[in-house]
């Protein structure tokens, strides 16, 4: 499997140290788990993923593609 969803935006930490977030759009929830599932971090039990379905109602403007 890839490394990362075709539709992968955008990855980053959270302020105080609290985790991460990996922002994807339009892929299956089937890809999205296996991907997740294959993160060695994962893997290893060093972290814990939650997966999140967002449903973007508004977006600035250089973000409305997101809403597509």
């Amino acid at each position: 499997m890839n490394r990362s969803p075709a539709d992968f935006k955008m990855a980053g930490s959270l302020r105080a140290q609290q985790g991460g977030i990996v922002l994807v759009r339009q892929t299956s929830s089937q890809n999205l788990q296996q991907w997740v599932d294959a993160d060695p971090f994962v893997m290893q039990s060093i972290v814990t993923a939650e997966i999140l379905d967002v449903a973007p109602a508004h977006a600035e403007e250089r973000m409305r593609f997101l809403l597509d």
